[in-house]
């Protein structure tokens, strides 16, 4: 495991109703997330950590090296840290477990986090995280993409991590 203590930890601003906009990158930005089974091991520890610590998914999408995650901590008191840490040290562990990657499956540090109260800004980060495969021409439309919100957010369909809220995002 590579030594972390070089990096400088980032501080969370843990407002109360505020939404987070996530972005975390994978380890050298390896594409890791070709794997549908190591993104399936990601949904189930964002939606391990959605139980344990309160919170709704409003958007996502995993692209092949980082994920974009935009979430909202139901409770008043909240560490963006712990919730962030435990969906990663957990998709890490599972990946590194089953022999998929030969190390740790996130760059250390908490990647960035933007607190939006903005509901307009919401709106437009939304549209931006589910946009990303198309800008890459890995779909024509970002309802065909699997490993994102976007066929929930437009139509309800299905979708591997339980995205809610939609109140909040219109």
């Amino acid at each position: 495991m590579p030594d972390n203590s070089k990096f400088k930890t980032r501080k969370f601003i843990n407002n109360p109703g505020d939404s987070h906009y996530l972005t975390f990158s994978t380890y050298h930005r390896k594409p890791y997330l070709r794997d549908d089974v190591i993104c399936q091991m990601l949904a189930d520890s964002i939606g391990m950590a959605q139980q344990k610590y309160d919170f709704a998914v409003l958007s996502y999408v995993f692209m092949v090296n980082h994920v974009h995650l935009m979430i909202y901590p139901k409770r008043e008191i909240y560490d963006m840290a712990d919730i962030t840490k435990s969906f990663k040290v957990s998709s890490s562990k599972k990946a590194v477990s089953a022999g998929l990657i030969p190390t740790v499956l996130w760059e250390p540090g908490g990647g960035f986090d933007e607190n939006i109260s903005c509901p307009h800004a919401r709106r437009e980060i939304i549209r931006y995280i589910h946009e990303n495969p198309v800008r890459k021409s890995m779909v024509e439309s970002s309802v065909d993409y699997k490993w994102s919100s976007a066929n929930w957010y437009y139509f309800g369909g299905p979708s591997p991590i339980q995205c809610e809220f939609r109140d909040l995002i219109e």
